[in-house]
């Protein structure tokens, strides 16, 4: 049995890494699948997300699916990494291939299948607002503690501007009610 389960109806906090937490996702070409993805998700598979940031080698979101969020992380996951895989193939970027073939070996034990993410996305129940508040300051900080950004909402991968009523944002998240 995993040692995280989200299967009662909760926000969680997830998070999902690049395999050797490669730094992939370090231009909007590789990140716009995982949006598309996200939108996809929210419109067609009851997930509601409530906050979120993508970074170079990982990403935070706070969402909800009810007892359906393994299925849907796990088409999520699998949707991303072909879409990212296809992209850096059209771009020539085979070093970074290799490195995550290698990767994906390693960590799948000679399956033959070609990776992106590590296993799992670690849900930890979201209980109260005041749990909520904290998941959401430290996933929205993550890029100002990685000096990528001096204030939460300049980091464009993220849901940070939804929530300091920035106008614009890369995209809508849903608002929580606890």
């Amino acid at each position: 049995m995993p040692r995280y389960v989200a299967n009662e109806n909760l926000p969680y906090f997830c998070t999902i890494t690049v395999l050797d937490w490669l730094p992939v996702l370090i231009e909007s070409r590789y990140v716009d699948p995982i949006l598309d993805s996200l939108r996809f998700c929210r419109q067609s598979k009851a997930l509601r997300l409530y906050a979120f940031v993508v970074m170079p080698n990982h990403m935070h979101f706070i969402c909800s699916a009810g007892d359906q969020l393994h299925d849907v992380m796990r088409d999520f996951k699998r949707f991303t990494s072909r879409q990212i895989h296809d992209r850096m193939k059209k771009d020539g970027r085979t070093t970074m291939l290799q490195w995550l073939q290698c990767t994906t070996q390693r960590a799948r034990r000679g399956r033959d299948e070609l990776g992106l993410w590590q296993d799992g996305f670690h849900p930890q129940a979201i209980w109260s607002s005041e749990v909520f508040q904290q998941k959401l300051d430290y996933l929205h900080a993550n890029p100002c503690r990685k000096g990528l950004v001096q204030r939460p909402e300049q980091w464009w991968f993220s849901s940070a501007a939804c929530y300091s009523g920035e106008k614009a944002c890369c995209m809508e998240v849903d608002r929580l009610e606890l």
